[in-house]
């Protein structure tokens, strides 16, 4: 790494054949295979603007760089902010039905998808999120928010739901 920080090219190459494999991954498992060499690539890059900072006394360098490309991809998982748009997903479909029963179901359909619209943004976002199949931790890591935060967003999301969709059965 002293190489590297006083401007070796070739000792940053040496670097990147041994770990960007490694750091890939971290990028495939956070951010998934289209983003992940965007993260090797800011990985690197932090890595050469920053190789004086490595000391080797306070952990390896695989630690470092693997830090270094995790924090590359959380970032880039808040830059990007994954929004699921419910327009785009499809209606269920019930062959079984009767007609009537087709319209009560779209009705409800657009009932739901007009309440959660109303929500407050970031309930909005996490709800959407869980609608559209995501587990709370993984749609913890794509926004970029404690677990434990996302969860009090989705159950005061539920909360706000349940008294709109209450209201408008009654009206």
């Amino acid at each position: 790494m002293a190489e590297v920080a006083a401007g070796s090219g070739d000792a940053l190459a040496t670097v990147y054949e041994r770990l960007g494999p490694s750091v890939r991954a971290v990028g495939r498992r956070i951010v998934g295979d289209a983003a992940a060499d965007d993260v090797v690539q800011e990985t690197f890059e932090r890595v050469w603007r920053h190789a004086a900072r490595f000391d080797r006394n306070r952990g390896s360098l695989d630690a470092w760089i693997l830090r270094i490309a995790r924090n590359a991809a959380l970032g880039h998982l808040r830059r990007v902010r994954h929004h699921v748009d419910l327009a785009v997903v499809p209606e269920p479909v019930d062959a079984g039905g009767e007609p009537a029963d087709a319209v009560v179901l779209i009705d409800l359909t657009t009932g739901v998808r007009r309440a959660v619209a109303g929500l407050d943004d970031r309930r909005r976002v996490a709800v959407e999120h869980v609608l559209a199949g995501h587990t709370l931790v993984q749609t913890a890591t794509r926004l970029g928010v404690p677990e434990g935060t996302l969860k009090s967003r989705v159950r005061a999301a539920y909360a706000d739901l349940r008294a709109v969709l209450a209201s408008s059965r009654s009206a």
